[in-house]
């Protein structure tokens, strides 16, 4: 088979060479009958009638071409002229374009010392402020509360509680003895509970304790030279231990709210959605009682009951109260506040006492009753229609009310 294909092959060559000659012979000469054919054909020359309309169908084609571009041209030039109108027609300095204005919503408590409003993240430096005012007045009262107020860690607070009460008892159980009476500043026990403690130093004062420098160890100690009356050093014990922390009130922040284009926009602060180590051990325990109660058979009853233990944590609620005359009254609540306060917020804002329900759309009228607003899904916000059997030819709202309007 392969000797067969290796033929064909040589066949194929053989006859691609062409014409044979001896190898004593020059090379072959090409035959007339090639040359003719290899040779181009020669023109001939047109005639007057195909040379006439050849100069017709150039000049048409350079007609075309010329139309063209001119019509290309005009139309930039056109639009040239329209750039430079717009821009004679623009101020030279343009006013720069304002940032669109989202309401932002932050929560305001009442001071229980000065009974003013201030935002929730100012409330430590109001407390201080007003603290340090009553110093002179209520020394001790006044330290112990600090104690309790401005010390924000639990642990500390704890700590340096016990220390400053067990430090106080010790000389008023045991006045003669002397190492009741001197503590070292650098003990590593005070620098630990008593040092950071805001107002720690301030009770050991008052309590009697002076800080004095022994010359002759270079020391710093607490020594209390001359001991008081035991009933005064039990009396310190005794407020320091039933002191209590000061707790602000949540200002309502009334407001009287008229619709606008951007209404809708509007957002809060972290304050209403801030979690706590509290929050995420609660959390994490009801996450474990609830895989404990699924793995067991329930009763409907039993469902429902339990259907509000799972509600979302939030600490704060924003409630909008729309009137028949389109004004919105606003509101900021704690989710542990109940329906009735809401209600009670509500008649506090009318010019004079009416008969009025509060109805969701879609939903029926709210009932007046002592439910939380987080167990009745008012968390963290609602917004509510006031009815009333007629509608009043002027507005509800007092005119205290009124002077706070402001655009939603």
């Amino acid at each position: 088979m392969k000797k067969f294909i290796k033929k064909l092959v040589a066949d194929v060559k053989f006859a691609d060479a062409g014409q044979g000659h001896r190898l004593n012979e020059s090379a072959p000469r090409p035959s007339s009958s090639s040359s003719s054919s290899s040779r181009p054909p020669t023109r001939q020359t047109p005639t007057r009638d195909a040379q006439t309309a050849g100069a017709a169908a150039l000049a048409r084609l350079e007609k075309q071409t010329s139309g063209s571009m001119m019509k290309a041209q005009q139309l930039e030039m056109r639009r040239q002229m329209q750039r430079q109108a717009s821009e004679e027609s623009r101020p030279t300095s343009a006013p720069p374009k304002e940032p669109e204005v989202i309401q932002q919503m932050g929560l305001r408590m009442i001071c229980p010392i000065c009974r003013s409003s201030v935002p929730k993240s100012e409330i430590s430096n109001c407390y201080e402020s007003c603290l340090e005012k009553q110093l002179e007045l209520e020394p001790l009262k006044t330290t112990c509360t600090m104690i309790h107020t401005l010390n924000t860690d639990s642990t500390l607070l704890a700590n340096g509680v016990k220390t400053l009460a067990f430090f106080v008892q010790n000389v008023a159980n045991s006045p003669d003895v002397e190492k009741y009476r001197k503590i070292r500043v650098n003990n590593p026990g005070v620098q630990k509970k008593i040092m950071p403690l805001v107002g720690g130093v301030e009770f050991l004062e008052i309590a009697g304790f002076t800080r004095i420098k022994d010359d002759a160890d270079g020391e710093e100690y607490f020594i209390m030279l001359d001991v008081p009356a035991a009933e005064h050093l039990n009396h310190c014990v005794e407020t320091l231990q039933t002191s209590v922390k000061l707790t602000p009130t949540l200002d309502r922040d009334a407001k009287v709210l008229q619709p606008s284009v951007g209404g809708q926009r509007f957002s809060v602060s972290a304050d209403f959605y801030r979690v706590t180590k509290e929050d995420l051990l609660a959390e994490q325990k009801r996450r474990t009682e609830e895989n404990e109660r699924e793995s067991v058979l329930r009763t409907k009853a039993m469902r429902d009951r339990d259907a509000g233990i799972g509600m979302r944590i939030y600490h704060y609620a924003v409630i909008r109260i729309r009137f028949p005359d389109g004004l919105y009254l606003q509101g900021t609540f704690s989710a542990h506040d109940t329906v009735e306060s809401l209600f009670k917020f509500v008649e506090s804002s009318l010019r004079h006492p009416v008969s009025f329900t509060l109805i969701a759309p879609g939903c029926p009228s709210l009932k007046r009753d002592s439910t939380l607003l987080k167990a009745a899904g008012l968390v963290p916000t609602g917004v509510f229609n006031l009815s009333v059997s007629e509608r009043p030819e002027f507005t509800l709202l007092s005119d205290e009310m009124v002077c706070k309007l402001a655009e939603l």
